[in-house]
């Protein structure tokens, strides 16, 4: 599954990017809620995008967090600090990856745009 992000910041792209999966991984309703601090290191923001989705999708495998949106960001040139929102449910297991495939992150005409592919 092919998803493609627009946002006017770099950061709105990761917001939207979070909200996108949110989408996916949510099921029903209710839940304890949680938070989730994630610390990820790496230079470019692309690969970064992708492994702060994949950290995502482990933490609904393996501890069965919901995400809802992402409350905190701050990205650096050598990676990436966030805090993500959400619960403590039953997330759906439909995205099994993040991959590489067609992966974009770029400004373009004074617009953020992305690219991220979803392994279903």
């Amino acid at each position: 599954m092919e998803v493609e992000l627009q946002a006017e910041s770099e950061a709105g792209l990761f917001e939207a990017a979070v909200e996108a999966y949110a989408e996916l991984a949510a099921a029903g309703g209710g839940g304890e809620p949680a938070r989730r601090e994630l610390a990820l290191a790496g230079g470019d923001h692309a690969l970064l995008l992708v492994d702060l989705l994949n950290e995502l999708v482990f933490l609904a495998e393996t501890e069965a967090f919901v995400p809802e949106r992402l409350e905190r960001l701050e990205l650096s040139d050598d990676g990436l600090h966030a805090t993500v929102a959400g619960r403590i449910g039953d997330p759906t297991h439909l995205v099994k990856a993040v991959t590489l495939n067609r992966l974009s992150l770029a400004e373009e005409g004074g617009a953020w745009h992305g690219r991220v592919v979803l392994d279903v």
